[in-house]
């Protein structure tokens, strides 16, 4: 991290402004907006610079000297002139003073954002200096979906902050409490600015508020890796976690996306070692919620497709804690995508089959006369290890020794690996390859479309990055 994001109040300091042109002017009106007192120092001035002098603006016609950044707060360098411009850089940094160069972050200790305004809501945006362009696309994001009455929520929260501090001692329980306002359908008074209601609304909810409420439980699919891959609910829910229990499966991307002070408890489960018991997680759930926090147990891919999400609802249900289970894009579906591999197609494969290649006994125990029918898409979660067998005994069984084949390791990140080859070679292939991290088999005359695909999507990305569309770059297709 180049910068330290840091909010400076600056009403009442002196800042010196050095330029008088166009820059110049919008450095000067965002200063003049969060109550400096600037000293504009140049020798010409625009109009629209001079028209903005009064009480709080103080205008000095001449040529920069050194001495006119002692005493302030920060000093913005807005010239135009390289040359002046490291001159007033020095100036500022000889005296230990706050320099912001106009694009120029090499000779800038602080920069501006770009912000998106909601008084007293302030969002703000940075690049380090790298690419304002990027910063102003991110902010037009963000912007698209913060609603503009969020003044009006501030202003109602704020004054009702002692009150509920009073009332609410512990922060984890005030901060259940406010989450749980603003996300009350009812709460559309404290949106709209009607403080009438909006007051007598909190009032009612803070009178209702137990001391220590039972928590609720998020099962949440982490999808395959990809964090763009998370639906916005499964993001909600993250950002709001107290506490999250996550397994190997998730990737550290989607775990970053959780909020910064919640805690992080591992109880993932490895290849042939079980470092947590199915039970032991089923137990600390329940004991999560009953200290009365978010809790979220995240799965990779889908809670429900091979997650055991089903056993843990279980034992919620039967201790009486609420619950929701958020869906999450499963392996299957995120890595045959993002490998270019239609799981269906109307010509080779009318059905699919989704399996697990766990050994039990150093044993694969699959209907091998069932999966080695034709005609369908058989997608095997975690086969590595069995993947011996599983090639065998589907041939065995009546499969078509040359029915492409291929495993896809860490499936839509960006070192996703995927290795292609006939049903009869796929262990050697894989062998050879050593992938590692979770593995998908996919199987079936499907596979076969993946160098066709492949090859048109990697020109569209070309073409794309041609073009500058940045969504574009942001899409499924994967480096191997």
């Amino acid at each position: 991290m180049d910068y330290l994001p840091l909010f400076v109040r600056v009403a009442g300091a002196r800042c010196v402004l050095v330029g008088g042109g166009e820059v110049a002017h919008r450095r000067l009106t965002t200063l003049l907006r969060a109550g400096a007192r600037v000293v504009v120092v140049a020798p010409n001035v625009i109009d629209e610079v001079r028209a903005l002098c009064g009480a709080d603006v103080e205008l000095v016609e001449r040529p920069f000297e050194p001495s006119d950044v002692v005493g302030a707060m920060l000093v913005i360098a807005a010239t135009g002139d390289a040359a002046l411009n490291r001159a007033v850089h020095a100036a500022a940094v000889r005296h230990g003073i706050l320099i912001n160069t106009v694009d120029d972050a090499a000779s800038s200790t602080a920069i501006f954002p770009s912000i998106i305004d909601r008084d007293p809501v302030i969002v703000a945006v940075s690049s380090g200096g790298r690419s304002p362009t990027l910063a102003r696309r991110v902010r037009t994001w963000i912007e698209a979906r913060l609603p503009a009455h969020f003044t009006h929520a501030a202003a109602v929260l704020g004054r009702w902050r002692v009150r509920v501090r009073d009332r609410l001692g512990d922060v984890g329980s005030r901060r259940r409490f406010w989450e749980a306002l603003l996300d009350d359908p009812s709460s559309g008074p404290i949106y709209e600015g009607d403080s009438d209601r909006a007051d007598e609304l909190i009032a009612r909810r803070l009178t209702e508020w137990g001391e220590r409420p039972t928590g609720f439980v998020s099962l949440v699919g982490a999808g395959p890796g990809d964090p763009g891959l998370l639906t916005l609910k499964a993001l909600q829910c993250l950002e709001r976690a107290d506490v999250v229990f996550y397994d190997n499966l998730v990737s550290s991307e989607v775990l970053d996306l959780a909020r910064r002070d919640a805690r992080r408890v591992y109880v993932g489960k490895r290849r042939a070692f079980h470092a947590v018991r199915q039970e032991s997680i089923n137990a600390m759930l329940v004991d999560a919620a009953r200290a009365g926090g978010r809790v979220v147990r995240l799965k990779g891919g889908d809670p429900f497709i091979f997650g055991r999400g089903g056993e843990e609802i279980e034992t919620l249900a039967q201790f009486g804690i609420p619950f929701e289970v958020i869906p999450g894009i499963t392996a299957a579906l995120g890595c045959a995508s993002y490998a270019h591999i239609p799981l269906t197609h109307r010509d080779w494969a009318q059905s699919v089959c989704f399996v697990t290649g766990n050994l039990t006994g150093d044993r694969v125990n699959l209907d091998w006369p069932e999966l080695a029918k034709p005609d369908q898409t058989l997608v095997i979660y975690m086969g590595l290890r069995g993947l011996p067998e599983i090639c065998r005994e589907l041939v065995a069984h009546g499969m078509d020794p040359q029915t492409p084949a291929a495993l896809v390791a860490r499936g839509t990140l960006p070192d996703q690996q995927v290795i292609v080859a006939a049903l009869s070679e796929l262990e050697e292939a894989v062998r050879d390859a050593d992938p590692h991290g979770p593995t998908t088999v996919i199987v079936g005359r499907v596979v076969s479309l993946r160098g066709r695909l492949d090859a048109v999507a990697s020109e569209a990305v070309g073409r794309t990055r041609q073009t500058g569309d940045l969504g574009g770059e942001l899409g499924g297709v994967s480096r191997e």
